[in-house]
């Protein structure tokens, strides 16, 4: 009997939610009562409450951070209204998009996360699975059935293996987590090389006819230890796309370590049992499962289909400079013509809740309801008319939502680090900030420095993959002058193509204050001492060497008398003493 108004509520959503979704939220609600009562302990609670999706945050008890799963990074206006509820409701407001196209919401009572899962599930979204040992988002490239350089569009597969994994008996208690990428295209957006699997679309002629598949990558993956994926083989026909992969993910149940979580991911199996036995190993493994069918697996076009737009405003007759510049920033042509795919650049992945409300109305009118989350943070609209682009640059900037430079210098991507993560060393998000806001007052622009790619984390683990950018950070800790001080390590001239990841060089740690200014000289060294304009940011990066960059960087390491300066010991955004209080053991691999 509900005998609340929250009780109520909750019964409401659960009513609307399909069976599945209903047993597992009403069985977790049971649990939470267990653990108030004190019939569960808090880590038998926690291994639960992960596999929800459910997340501690630093220095903080029964409050969460809970992570909904986007698949193949699309959304509906609908489900963009109901994540907006729920952040309206329960979490301060604010969304956030990671670098998995999930959205994630903070500061929700544990009490709540039962109402937060049924509303959501209402609106066809879950949390399952999106934490904890499990297959996690299978994520997909944005430009997926748009792009002009695509072999077929990769939506529907990536869907399938979402459907196949969903609380599938393989994927319940895996001895780590495993994320799954789909391309389409040779560019690589999905970064498929950094993957547990990831999959890259491929077509084979086969008597006469167009055979669809895909090129099967299987043990990338970042973290304290970077590994490039090895090519399992070169050409796996859809039609054994999901048991291929339910052998790779079963490969890794039974031989990933257990006992030391820092070597558990199947990328440490590969290694371990070399590229040749562990073919062998997946493909035995593969020959005992079943074909499995689905019902998309010969689809080659988007089933999306241009929308018919509704109530367009007039676009103004001359939309200036500023207009100018996000349409050369932030609009792409699409592969059909007439219309364009448009980036929204999220400042550090976060969206208010009333943004998503205006955004779902904007989808609606222009893009037939549809919106894709890019792993850079951002979302993409599609099938946007080409002669109502003026018209939604307006409406967009009226939300806030039409920033320029979306995936360009100044477009920084950040973990959540020390703000709310419990392995968080270092504020990576205000290090995202300080840069941005740098980058601008230097006025550094241009081709040759835009497609320079930053990325910062707050730890060691590359949540927000340091590792494949060309100036990659992560946080950690140095004493200077006896005083503790938040430091990051730089990196330099990570990349990924198809079955290839270059890993960032580290060069040294810097003090966090230090940053934007040193990243202002390298980008000013890049100008002089590189070989022609048409050097790369990247290949001059390490051809100039770790002896260049250190002697280069090195007065940037120092930092002046703390009684002279003390806002330099400290970490960006704060305003006390720079400690490791808050640190405890991460949930990520519990």
């Amino acid at each position: 009997m509900a005998d609340t108004l929250a009780d109520k509520r909750l019964d409401e959503f659960l009513r609307q939610a399909p069976d599945a979704n209903r047993e597992e939220i009403t069985a977790f609600r049971g649990l939470i009562e267990r653990y108030f009562t004190g019939e569960l302990s808090p880590d038998e609670f926690k291994a639960r409450r992960l596999h929800m999706g459910t997340y501690g945050i630093r220095g903080l008890r029964d409050i969460h951070m809970m992570r909904i799963k986007i698949p193949a990074g699309r959304l509906n206006a609908e489900q963009l209204e109901g994540l907006a509820d729920v952040a309206e409701r329960y979490g301060k407001g604010i969304g956030h998009l990671t670098t998995r196209q999930d959205m994630q919401f903070y500061w929700i009572p544990t009490k709540d996360a039962p109402a937060v899962m049924a509303q959501l599930a209402a609106a066809g979204l879950t949390t399952r699975e999106a934490c904890g040992n499990s297959v996690r988002n299978v994520t997909a490239c944005p430009f997926a059935g748009i792009s002009p350089t695509e072999a077929f569009d990769v939506t529907r597969h990536a869907e399938a293996v979402t459907r196949h994994f969903l609380r599938h008996p393989a994927s319940q208690k895996l001895p780590r987590k495993f994320k799954i990428a789909f391309e389409g295209c040779p560019e690589d957006h999905a970064r498929t090389a950094i993957h547990d699997i990831g999959a890259v679309a491929a077509v084979q002629a086969e008597g006469g006819k167009r055979l669809l598949g895909f090129r099967i990558y299987v043990g990338g993956g970042l973290g304290a230890a970077p590994m490039q994926a090895i090519l399992l083989e070169p050409f796996t026909p859809a039609t054994e796309l999901l048991r291929t992969c339910e052998a790779a993910v079963r490969v890794h149940d039974r031989l990933g370590d257990r006992k030391n979580k820092a070597t558990a991911r199947i990328k440490f199996v590969v290694k371990r049992l070399g590229a040749e036995a562990f073919r062998r190993e997946v493909f035995a493994e593969r020959e005992a499962l079943p074909r499995y069918p689905y019902p998309d697996m010969e689809t080659t076009e988007t089933d999306e289909r241009p929308p018919v737009p509704r109530d367009i405003p007039a676009a103004p007759a001359a939309v200036g400079g500023a207009f100018n510049r996000w349409q050369a920033t932030n609009v792409v042509p699409q592969k059909q013509p007439g219309y364009s795919a448009v980036l929204i650049r999220l400042r550090l992945g976060d969206i208010s809740s009333g943004q998503m409300r205006g955004l779902a109305g904007v989808i609606r009118r222009y893009c037939g309801g549809m919106v894709r989350v890019v792993i850079t943070q951002n979302l993409m609209l599609r099938w946007v008319r080409t002669e109502h682009v003026g018209a939604l640059f307006g409406e967009l900037s009226a939300l806030g939502l039409a920033e320029t430079e979306a995936e360009r210098l100044a477009d920084v991507t950040s973990c959540p680090g020390a703000e709310t993560c419990q392995l968080g060393i270092s504020a990576s998000r205000g290090l995202a900030r300080a840069l941005e806001e740098r980058i601008k007052q230097a006025g550094i622009s241009g081709p040759d420095v835009e497609s320079v790619r930053i990325k910062v984390s707050g730890c060691p683990n590359s949540c927000g993959q340091h590792h494949i950018a060309d100036i990659g950070f992560f946080g950690g800790a140095k004493k200077v002058n006896d005083r503790l001080v938040p430091h990051f390590q730089l990196l330099l001239g990570g990349f990924t193509d198809e079955g290839r990841a270059g890993f960032g060089q580290p060069v040294l740690k810097l003090p966090a204050r230090r940053i934007p200014d040193a990243v202002i000289r390298m980008l000013e060294l890049y100008r002089a001492d590189r070989t022609s304009p048409q050097e790369s940011f990247r290949s001059f990066a390490l051809r100039a060497g770790l002896p260049y960059w250190k002697q280069q960087l090195e007065p940037f390491t120092t930092l002046p008398d703390y009684a002279a300066q003390p806002d330099a010991y400290r970490d960006w955004g704060a305003e006390t003493e720079f400690t490791l209080g808050g640190m405890g053991p991460g949930e990520c691999a519990a």
